[in-house]
């Protein structure tokens, strides 16, 4: 009996976890296709005749450079957020101070608006500050959106650390910060992963400020690049599937490496108080 409960489990997990790769697998497969096959009624399922001319199309349109430009913006915003997010999740986990819980919810202010409330007033302030079309006023415009989380998920690292280490170390001679840089900061490596990937894929997919803030196609991102294929008559569903496969690809890849980190970082921060 208890064979057949197993089996039935893993039964059900394998049918979800189809359904949930289902549209990266139709992704794939579709970038495969031929015209022919990919605009065929009915359905075509399986290509008749395997093709790699989208993918050598999308790379002839030099996508490399784009695909550079969404790397050096993802890394930039992953690691500017963890530099600004770092001390206040300290604060907040490990300090005690008036008006700490107030200041704390007052820093998820931001999540309560969407992105397009920002579009205008960040342009108006790249463009004073000569931000516009550059990788840093990217990476800046982002970090009002992962910064905050990220802060609250790093904080209830923090907090889990025992506090004796810290005490020990500054027996030892450590300061504040020596203490922080040598002995918390390296135990909240998963917690610190999770908000870099957070950040990270947050920053590679965005569109809205991409095209708003990056005029000119020798900055722009992968996510600006694949609206080339979207007409107001007709869509290039070739090309838009097989540029939409390169670009998932370090996500996926950043995820696979770091996953374990990642899952403890989300669960570490969702579970302690």
């Amino acid at each position: 009996m208890r064979k057949i409960k197993i089996w039935i489990l893993y039964l059900v997990l394998s049918i979800i976890a189809l359904i949930v790769a289902f549209p990266f697998i139709w992704l794939v497969i579709t970038s495969l296709k031929t015209y022919p096959d990919i605009y065929h009624f009915p359905i075509i399922y399986w290509p008749s005749e395997v093709t790699w001319e989208h993918y050598d199309y999308v790379i002839r349109l030099d996508f490399l450079r784009y695909f550079l430009n969404s790397l050096v913006i993802g890394i930039g915003t992953a690691v500017l957020t963890i530099v600004i997010a770092a001390l206040p999740s300290y604060a907040f986990g490990r300090l005690s101070f008036r008006g700490k819980r107030p200041l704390l919810l007052s820093i998820l202010v931001c999540q309560m608006f969407p992105q397009v409330t920002f579009v205008i007033p960040f342009f108006v302030i790249f463009r004073r500050l000569g931000l516009i079309n550059t990788h840093l006023g990217m990476m800046i415009s982002y970090l009002p959106f992962t910064t905050p989380i990220e802060i609250w998920i790093l904080r209830n690292f923090f907090q889990g650390i025992p506090g004796e280490l810290e005490e020990a170390a500054m027996i030892d001679g450590c300061t504040p910060i020596q203490a922080f840089v040598r002995i918390i900061f390296p135990l909240a490596i998963p917690g610190i992963a999770a908000v870099a990937i957070y950040a990270f894929i947050f920053a590679w997919g965005e569109l809205m400020f991409a095209l708003s803030y990056l005029p000119s196609q020798e900055m722009q991102t992968i996510p600006a690049f694949l609206t080339l294929f979207v007409g107001q008559y007709q869509t290039r569903w070739g090309p838009l599937f097989a540029g939409s496969v390169i670009a998932s690809l370090p996500p996926l890849i950043a995820f696979i490496f770091f996953q374990r980190q990642f899952i403890s970082g989300l669960t570490g921060g969702a579970i302690k108080q």
